[in-house]
């Protein structure tokens, strides 16, 4: 009778184990604002783990973390996405939000974001699928196989 009035709290637990969205998962995403015309779409991979998302190749990474006091719910996750480094002796923040929708079977992904260095400030933002890592490798490849200038 015992495990049967503590059986919620196990369920609770087992719920609470579970990686939270989107830790475990890989996103082929566009992103604007960036590059050398703004208006034009790069594209990469980002793969979250507990704390950061990072590109496939480990280049860029962010630190992430789920915004308080925002919905939550097992189809929409709220995060904020952050990192600071420097380039050229200058330093560089970039900051945003970023939410994910999981409908079906893969969710997407959406970021807006500030870039500041000095007193400049540029935003940008990022919207994507879930994808597997090797799909999304093969995806930014033909992206860019057909995006490349003649």
């Amino acid at each position: 009778l015992l495990l049967i009035a503590l059986s919620p709290l196990f369920l609770v637990s087992a719920a609470d184990a579970k990686n939270p969205v989107p830790q475990g998962r890989t996103y082929f995403i566009l992103v604007m604002g960036l590059g050398e015309d703004p208006y034009s779409p790069e594209a990469d991979c980002l793969s979250f783990d507990a704390t950061q998302a990072c590109t496939l190749d480990g280049g860029t990474c962010l630190d992430w973390q789920r915004l308080e006091g925002q919905t939550q719910s097992d189809r929409e996750v709220a995060f904020a996405l952050s990192t600071q480094f420097e380039e050229d002796g200058i330093p560089i923040t970039i900051e945003g939000q970023a939410r994910v929708d999981s409908r079906g079977a893969r969710s997407s992904i959406s970021y807006v974001a500030q870039a500041r260095a000095l007193d400049q400030r540029l935003n940008f933002a990022f919207s994507g699928r879930q994808i597997g890592p090797s799909r999304c490798m093969q995806m930014v490849a033909d992206f860019q196989a057909q995006n490349s200038g003649p």
